[in-house]
């Protein structure tokens, strides 16, 4: 089924000082749950940190919402946006319009 709205994170090391887990936590919580049907596609830019395990942590927790895109090599924030940007399910359908 195609979601209504993909949101597209870059991650790189962003595990110190619960900047991660905050950023994530707002997603998950946002009271647009149940009106839309959404995606948060996390886009791992080669996290040298524990970046990773967080983000795979919060995928097996929501597995309906979060989606972990780990990537090998670092892309930079453009990459790491066009990586989301392939799988992204949400706003296609305005694409298709004539």
């Amino acid at each position: 089924m195609s979601k209504k709205l993909s949101i597209i994170v870059p991650v790189y090391n962003m595990a110190t000082e619960g900047k991660l887990n905050y950023c994530l936590d707002s997603l998950v919580g946002q009271t647009i749950r149940g009106l839309y049907d959404y995606e948060i596609l996390c886009v791992d830019d080669a996290s040298t940190d524990d970046s990773l395990e967080i983000l795979l942590d919060y995928q097996k927790r929501y597995p309906e919402l979060v989606c972990v895109i780990p990537n090998p090599v670092n892309l930079r924030q453009g990459g790491a946006k066009n990586a989301g940007l392939r799988v992204a399910q949400g706003g296609m359908d305005r694409f298709h319009r004539q």
